[in-house]
């Protein structure tokens, strides 16, 4: 609500600007329009107005009577220049002349004379035409002011309403307060829901040392859920006591969500006139903006800290079950470590005996050292399982992957009389994936085809590429007990399990790194037929070969 454009409505005094060259003319007019309120400027010639109207900014006029037949500049020439200047064209033009010919006033009306009075003319007419364009103006001035405030209100509602970051949404708002609010300072100020305190978040000026705000006016604005439109703050009973010699009036209004003030929007010392109920109205319609776009960003805020959250549970779902299938393999491990240390062992013994040929002490050392290579290869693979993942993908060969847990598990299958078949095609492109959650998902399945087959059996494993070429396919097939259509539909659900020990998360966790890839797991069996276990992975995650794999 700029001052100079709000200069007529609200102190109805209309600064008129006179220019003809004709002193008596001028003293005319003064007497004609005397008593009506208005304050009259002349000029003597069209230079001269011209010089006032361009370099006095601050000299806003609400009209201007114009003599069109003047020396110099004439008032045509004027006329033309005031309607082509981005500042002045809105002002109304009401051209005197005593040339009464249409062509005359056709001429002066298309260079964007909004009038034309015919000299001499009628003193009482003058001040009818003079009252009708000053109406015009205001009505004038008071749509541009709308359609400002629209456009602002517009604009703060686009703004807020595009970021979920709540500095950013209260540095808009407040920005665009400024911008609409003929007022000395304004802030924004939010509620502390864990503490209950209030704190100014946005205010202007910003070169303001001290924020101008009335908390009583706050509190009785957040307990009342109301809006507050105060002209006489220092004579309000409301806020009796509570008196801030620095503002005189006041409007505040709330940020209400869920029927719950969360803040309020307060402005202070109107410029020009009194608060009224079209400056509650705008405030209102922004209050509403920002404190729908307040709540998006706390509900978005949750979610974020939720979606975290559950992001480290399901890490440390993840790095539990793997630590469950670890020690799963713990004894069968603790085996595959104990024989070359018994070798190692036996080698050293045999050699430190003084009667050893040379030829033998160096077969003993070699035989030492091939167990030592062994038991380095053993613990790289151990560790490379057990490691926490940084969740970070690499170029990957999925049968390298495969081969490891095979030999992680090697003891195990052993000793449960799994014997195993591979089929690893040559062809599979190197896929984008975390290595160790494909290792992770592989041994769960291994270990749960393993411990399916209880007296022994066959687990058979193709890798391939699919027949359109959009899918590497890894398939593990055991000669188990199978199972039914219950067990088949629930066995991927978080604790289900059909054993007496387990979590019940091995195939559940599997299942979401999987799909986490791009990729599904299917499973086909039938009681007494086996089951087979089948992980497919998007080509679309593939890298070239050039990239290199893990």
């Amino acid at each position: 609500m700029a001052g100079s454009e709000m200069s007529t409505r609200t102190t109805g005094h209309a600064r008129i600007l006179v220019v003809d060259d004709d002193p008596e003319i001028v003293e005319f007019l003064q007497h004609a329009l005397d008593g009506m309120g208005y304050e009259l400027e002349a000029c003597y010639s069209g230079e001269e107005a011209w010089e006032c109207l361009t370099h006095a900014p601050q000299a806003e006029y609400d009209l201007i009577l114009l003599d069109v037949m003047m020396g110099g500049m004439n008032g045509y020439e004027l006329c033309t220049r005031i309607k082509q200047h981005d500042r002045l064209r809105f002002i109304p033009v009401l051209m005197m002349t005593a040339l009464a010919s249409v062509d005359n006033k056709a001429m002066g009306l298309d260079l964007g004379a909004d009038d034309y009075i015919t000299k001499p003319f009628d003193p009482r007419e003058m001040v009818a035409r003079v009252g009708a364009m000053l109406r015009i103006r205001r009505m004038e001035q008071e749509l541009r002011q709308r359609n400002r405030e629209l456009a602002t209100l517009n604009a703060i509602a686009q703004s807020v309403a595009s970021s979920l970051d709540l500095d950013h949404i209260l540095h808009s708002a407040m920005r665009g307060i400024a911008e609409i609010a003929d007022v000395q300072a304004g802030c924004l100020v939010l509620v502390d829901s864990e503490e209950g305190t209030q704190q100014v978040r946005q205010h202007f000026p910003d070169d303001q040392q001290e924020v101008l705000v009335h908390p009583g006016l706050v509190r009785h604005v957040l307990q009342s859920r109301a809006p507050m439109l105060v002209n006489d703050v220092g004579g309000d009973e409301r806020l009796a006591g509570q008196a801030d010699p620095r503002i005189r009036s006041a409007l505040c209004v709330p940020l209400l969500t869920k029927n719950q003030a969360v803040g309020v929007i307060q402005v202070v010392n109107k410029r020009h006139g009194p608060f009224d109920a079209n400056d509650q109205a705008l405030f209102m319609s922004v209050a509403a903006s920002v404190a729908a776009a307040i709540e998006n960003a706390r509900l978005y805020r949750e979610l974020a800290d939720f979606a975290q959250e559950l992001e480290r549970s399901q890490a440390q779902l993840i790095q539990a079950e793997k630590m469950a299938a670890v020690g799963r393999l713990a004894a069968s491990i603790a085996h595959e470590i104990n024989n070359p240390l018994q070798a190692i062992h036996n080698s050293l013994h045999l050699t430190l005996r003084p009667a050893l040929s040379e030829e033998k002490r160096t077969r003993f050392l070699a035989m030492a050292q091939e167990e030592v290579e062994r038991l380095m290869d053993i613990v790289r693979r151990l560790l490379e399982f057990y490691r926490p993942s940084r969740g970070k993908r690499a170029a990957t060969d999925v049968n390298r992957v495969l081969e490891n847990v095979l030999a992680l598990t090697n003891k195990r299958l052993q000793h449960s009389s799994v014997q195993v078949e591979t089929y690893l095609s040559t062809n599979l492109p190197l896929l984008r994936v975390v290595p160790d959650h494909m290792a992770q998902v592989f041994l769960n399945i291994v270990i749960n085809a393993v411990e399916a087959m209880r007296d022994g059996g066959k687990l058979t494993i193709h890798t391939e590429l699919s027949e359109d070429g959009r899918w590497v396919q890894i398939a593990f097939k055991d000669t188990g007990p199978g199972m039914d259509e219950n067990t088949k539909a629930n066995i991927f659900e978080p604790f289900f399990t059909t054993k007496n020990t387990g979590t019940g998360l091995g195939l559940a966790i599997s299942y979401g790194i999987i799909e986490r890839h791009g990729g599904r797991i299917l499973v086909e069996s039938a009681p007494g037929a086996g089951a087979t276990f089948t992980v497919c992975l998007p080509v679309t995650q593939a890298v070239s070969t050039a990239e290199g794999g893990t």
